[in-house]
């Protein structure tokens, strides 16, 4: 896959997997807008930072006018962002619940509502497991994800023929995790027929995939990579 001359903005760019995708969409020739927070990403000649507090109203419609404005065209959006936060649901202040879904559902609306007006073809939202795999402490963050799923599938509707796909992760592996959580690596393990967790490499591979013409022909659909958790019987 070639995508010299093509520009993509991706969120949530500083984490593990957005360094993983800003490394390998430049490798691949495009230009690269890079969303972050607080984070650092290094210097590149084809990557643009772009310091967006997503937590802020309306900072999902500027970032991509900022964006489009920076490249002259941006050609796919991937909203990978998230606040990951646990909250208790019988303490959680509104503020806090009202931010995570600030963040894993507004922004991304924002984004999506933006880049329809702005000639992108395709968005692409991060969900997780989560959402259909409910965790006790992981309440809001799952309703999050899963309202995020469901944005994918009526924003697809609104926006055709922009193509809004969903991408629902399941454990991610990164240096140290075997390590530092080693219950919760096993736990993960024992419950998915693959019996591992995947690299950012394969989460960035698929991706390659789901904005490919080779998939031109699917908007509205959220794909399922979770070793098979998913498949898994009651």
């Amino acid at each position: 896959m070639s995508l010299t001359g093509k520009s993509i903005l991706i969120t949530g760019a500083s984490g593990f997997i957005g360094q993983a995708y800003v490394a390998r969409f430049l490798q691949l020739g495009a230009t690269v807008c890079a969303q972050v927070n607080t984070g650092e990403i290094p210097a590149h000649l084809n990557l643009t930072v772009i310091a967006t507090d997503l937590s802020v109203a309306k900072s999902g419609n500027s970032l991509v006018q900022e964006a489009l404005a920076r490249t002259g065209k941006l050609d796919f959006v991937i909203n990978n962002a998230a606040n990951q936060g646990v909250l208790d649901p019988a303490h959680a202040t509104r503020a806090e619940i009202e931010l995570v879904m600030r963040i894993n559902v507004e922004a991304p609306k924002e984004i999506i509502d933006e880049s329809a007006k702005s000639g992108v073809s395709v968005v692409l939202n991060i969900s997780s497991v989560e959402a259909l795999n409910p965790r006790p402490g992981h309440e809001i963050y799952g309703a999050s994800k899963a309202a995020l799923d469901v944005l994918t599938r009526s924003a697809s509707r609104s926006h055709a023929p922009m193509r809004v796909l969903g991408l629902r992760l399941g454990l991610i592996g990164r240096p140290g995790i075997d390590q530092a959580w080693p219950e919760g690596v096993a736990a993960w393990k024992a419950a998915t027929p693959l019996g591992r967790y995947a690299s950012a490499e394969e989460v960035v591979g698929v991706t390659e995939f789901l904005l490919s013409d080779a998939n031109a022909w699917a908007t509205g659909g959220t794909y399922d990579f979770d070793g098979g958790l998913g498949a898994n019987s009651w």
